[in-house]
């Protein structure tokens, strides 16, 4: 990438809104194996954004509990830590995409491929045994295809050239938007994770996960992102569903197919992936 090219992206990059705060405290706290639910709880009712969509998600018919629920303390207790942390971190990510529309860019698409990503990588992971944070497991994935929202919003026109060559040629999108771009949304995607101060290793996750480099953050979310795809999860701009590679048929032991095997029924992502887009 020369000088001209990265100083564009990160011009891109800047427009993009700051990573929230609340987002930032929850990982930390998810980090730290001494902290308690109360502290994560006093993170979120902190911001009355999170909490007003948290608990209006938890009191859908989605979740279809015997009672309604009136604070974070009381979700946590029916629904478990891990559930309503990620809810959190889905909510106030969320609130960092543009808010502009494109033709070639639906939100709606993009946040179910991104969210069911996110949970099947974390269900990947639990499957397998893989030693990597849960938290960084979900936001990674959450996060993986970002640089596709700073490129739709902000070279709206090389981007939807990208998605059109893609379709075409029945190639992936990152190859094609390297031809017409110069960079692809992996690239960006880094960048921006620069921007927000992630942990260094979503950083290398989300830069990398079409770079061929192996780690148990990386592999997790590439089977996940590939899944998705395979199983119609949302749409990610990207018409090639990728074969597994030598390293993570050497890290699972098994292709696509088995890999569907092992983690069962997956229907129950996609549903809270749609109840979440429409709360």
């Amino acid at each position: 990438m020369d000088d001209e090219l990265q100083k564009k992206l990160m011009g891109m990059v800047d427009q993009m809104p700051p990573f929230p705060k609340s987002v930032h405290r929850i990982m930390t706290l998810s980090a730290d194996i001494n902290c308690a639910p109360k502290d994560l709880v006093q993170v979120i009712e902190h911001d009355p954004v999170i909490t007003m969509k948290l608990l209006k998600l938890v009191n859908s018919a989605f979740f279809s509990l015997a009672r309604s629920i009136s604070s974070v303390r009381h979700a946590l207790v029916y629904l478990g830590l891990n559930t309503v942390k990620n809810l959190a971190l889905s909510i106030a990510t969320v609130e960092s995409l543009p808010r502009k529309k494109t033709p070639v860019f639906n939100t709606k698409h993009f946040l179910m491929h991104s969210l069911t990503t996110a949970s099947v990588a974390q269900h990947v992971a639990k499957t397998f045994d893989i030693e990597s944070d849960a938290t960084d497991i979900f936001v990674a994935g959450l996060l993986h295809d970002f640089g596709k929202a700073v490129l739709a919003q902000f070279a709206t026109d090389m981007f939807a050239q990208s998605v059109q060559e893609a379709e075409q040629n029945q190639e992936p999108l990152h190859i094609a938007e390297l031809r017409v771009i110069g960079a692809n949304h992996a690239e960006v995607g880094g960048l921006l994770a620069e921007k927000w101060e992630l942990p260094t290793a979503l950083v290398a996750c989300i830069r990398e996960h079409h770079m061929g480099i192996s780690s148990p953050l990386g592999d997790c979310v590439f089977v996940a992102n590939q899944i998705s795809k395979h199983e119609n999860f949302g749409q990610s701009g990207s018409p090639v569903i990728e074969s597994f590679p030598g390293y993570i048929l050497e890290r699972f032991q098994m292709d696509m197919e088995g890999m569907l095997d092992a983690l069962g029924d997956l229907s129950s992502e996609s549903e809270k992936a749609h109840a979440f887009i429409h709360m």
